[in-house]
């Protein structure tokens, strides 16, 4: 490798990387915020949202990587094309194709990376996040322990603490059990805590009073007791992660033939297929990304002005992309043979960018002449 590559390589590695970061945290931070509200607003430790927000990180790096790409190829090319060093390279005998070599390695090394985390690390942390979702869901705790707020976890059930100690005891308790229409119970008491095990979580009561009311005639009865125990698990109505999602799955999986394999036959071959090839795709991008930007941006000739017409270009022909991504994604759900339109978009953009580079070498030539 020549320094001349080795010097655009490390340009475009610095700009990717701070383009990545920023884009990154644009929108890591907005799912972190909604995130948070939903954690918060059930009654969850602020503390699960680093998980969850690292949990989240793959599937956002599906839609940062080929910006961060882009963004890089366009910035490092502009710069190069301002300082005029581009007219000194073209001088010196390289060819836009020549010049383009970092660029195609970049994109290269790219597409493999994010080819790993589509394949790999992305179908493990949608299942893993899932599964933190249930499971938080079904947490006791985190459900009912809320300070001075009145809590329906159950149609016909309250539940109120007006205060929770460090040490995890609850104080002043109220709950209300209106779920059996003949008999309504209500338990209250001075001081209670929690013991959890395997198989269900137990609410122990101590000083306190149960209302029981009849129904039929209002009848009201009451019952002083030290110390109670009251199952809770009864009182939660739990969630089951027993549905298989088709972006859960490894992507091994997906590649065996769908009758071999019990989770995949609920699914119909199009919907397989799709998910299959959306994940070899994706990567595909950020090399299309990367060549994309440097080819359009090599149209022209140096000029003081910038090189606003060709970022136009650069974000016309991203669009015409994404709008026949979508086509071709309709197209392959509704016949499975048509699958390989999946890979339409990216061979579309690779032709427009050998295509743009077919027309600065002519320029280059045309210039070496005169």
């Amino acid at each position: 490798m020549q320094k001349i590559d080795r010097y655009i390589l490390l340009q475009m590695a610095s700009t990717f990387s701070f383009f990545l970061i920023v884009l990154t945290l644009i929108f890591w931070t907005n799912r972190a915020i909604r995130l948070f509200d939903k954690l918060i607003s059930k009654g969850h430790d602020s503390s699960v949202l680093f998980k969850f927000a690292l949990l989240s990180l793959p599937s956002t790096a599906t839609i940062v990587f080929p910006l961060a790409c882009l963004a890089a190829a366009v910035f490092i090319t502009n710069r190069l094309k301002l300082d005029t060093e581009v007219i000194i390279l073209q001088n010196s005998g390289l060819s836009p194709w020549r010049i383009a070599k970092p660029f195609f390695i970049f994109g290269m090394f790219s597409m493999i990376v994010l080819g790993l985390i589509t394949t790999v690390l992305l179908p493990h942390s949608k299942e893993e996040l899932h599964k933190n979702q249930i499971e938080l869901d079904n947490s006791l705790s985190a459900r009912l322990l809320k300070e001075g707020k009145f809590i329906h976890p159950l149609k016909g059930v309250t539940f109120y603490i007006k205060k929770i100690d460090t040490d995890g005891t609850l104080q002043d308790i109220l709950l209300h059990d209106r779920r059996n229409k003949d008999e309504i119970h209500t338990y209250t008491a001075n001081l209670a805590f929690l013991a959890k095990n395997e198989y269900k979580t137990v609410l122990y009561m101590e000083n306190g009073l149960i209302q029981s009311i009849r129904t039929e005639d209002l009848n009201l009865s009451t019952t002083k007791f030290e110390s109670v125990a009251i199952d809770l698990s009864k009182f939660i109505d739990k969630k089951v992660s027993d549905r298989v999602y088709l972006s859960h799955l490894p992507t091994w999986l997906l590649i065996k033939s769908f009758r071999k394999n019990s989770d995949l036959a609920k699914f119909s071959r199009p919907m397989i297929n799709l998910e299959l090839h959306t994940r070899l795709h994706r990567p595909i991008f950020c090399f299309v990304a990367t060549i994309l930007g440097f080819a359009c941006l090599m149209l022209g000739n140096h000029t003081r002005f910038g090189l606003g017409k060709q970022i136009c270009l650069v974000l016309a022909a991203i669009l015409i992309i994404k709008i026949i991504e979508s086509y071709t994604t309709n197209l392959a759900i509704s016949n499975h043979l048509l699958w390989p339109s999946i890979y339409l978009p990216s061979f579309i953009g690779i032709f427009i960018s050998v295509l743009l580079l077919k027309i600065s070498s002519g320029n280059f030539r045309l210039n070496g002449r005169n």
